[in-house]
């Protein structure tokens, strides 16, 4: 059979990716929308520039802390979602049950569970060749790319550091 990903049951097709797209892009967009204030305060109050208060030490700081708070909470959810809070065999079984809308393969079947930490994967394995992934697909590009962020912030804080003290010692 192959891997079987994301909901099946009738009548969600539709339903959970819109509802799952606005409840990410929320999430996902609060730290720019706090970033935005913040960047708009610099620019009104001190009378800095767009791009010098989108590249100020304090400014790339923050996105570093956001960025990593962010990625651990990516992680987690991915690891909660395979969180074998039943024996990981029933588990699987009702997963794959759940999403497919049919019932799992059979329990005698059923050869463990394939775990990986970097990138997140937790595959049920049935002898029949079936797989199903219990981590969200979206879990380990999403948690990639914050770390991403982060570390892209991260190295342009010295650089930014050295322009501002550039800036400042040309207005002295």
């Amino acid at each position: 059979m192959g891997l079987r990903i994301g909901p099946s049951v009738p009548g969600m097709e539709i339903v959970y990716p819109i509802a799952a797209l606005v409840i990410a892009a929320v999430i996902l967009l609060m730290p720019l929308l706090l970033l935005a204030g913040y960047v708009r305060r610099q620019v009104r109050r001190r009378g800095r520039t767009t791009s010098a208060a989108l590249l100020a030490p304090g400014t790339l700081a923050g996105l570093v802390v956001v960025a990593l708070i962010y990625a651990a909470g990516t992680y987690g959810w991915g690891t909660l979602s395979s969180f074998y809070l039943l024996d990981p065999d029933q588990m699987c079984a009702s997963a794959a049950g759940f999403y497919s809308g049919t019932p799992g393969p059979a329990d005698e079947l059923w050869t463990g569970i394939i775990a990986h930490d970097l990138p997140l994967q937790r595959t049920c394995a049935w002898s029949d060749g079936t797989r199903f992934e219990l981590v969200p697909w979206w879990v380990n590009p999403l948690f990639f790319a914050w770390l991403t962020i982060a570390a892209g912030a991260l190295l342009a804080a010295p650089a930014a550091r050295y322009v501002d003290r550039l800036e400042r010692a040309q207005t002295i």
